[in-house]
């Protein structure tokens, strides 16, 4: 498996937007990438890192985004994507 496949949906899903902001909640991205998210992303920050070393940080910025805002408490647990030049 190559770098960042395991969440290619995710990638196709910010790819197809034509959207300069994206706010998903945890819940949504599940629903896009069709299985639960890791532990680690619901209780570390870090995970979310716009870093190429993680895997799952290359699916949105190879889509052309970063995070920006992560919010990882309840009631809702969001993530907001920013579309970079």
């Amino acid at each position: 498996m190559s770098k960042g496949d395991k969440y290619y949906l995710l990638k196709n899903f910010l790819m197809q937007s034509n959207k300069s902001v994206i706010k998903l909640s945890f819940d949504e991205i599940e629903a896009i990438i069709k299985f639960e998210l890791p532990p680690s992303a619901h209780k570390r920050n870090a995970w979310w890192s716009n870093s190429y070393s993680h895997s799952q940080a290359f699916s949105w910025l190879e889509a052309g985004y970063e995070t920006d805002c992560v919010s990882d408490t309840l009631p809702e647990k969001y993530i907001i994507f920013i579309k970079v030049n």
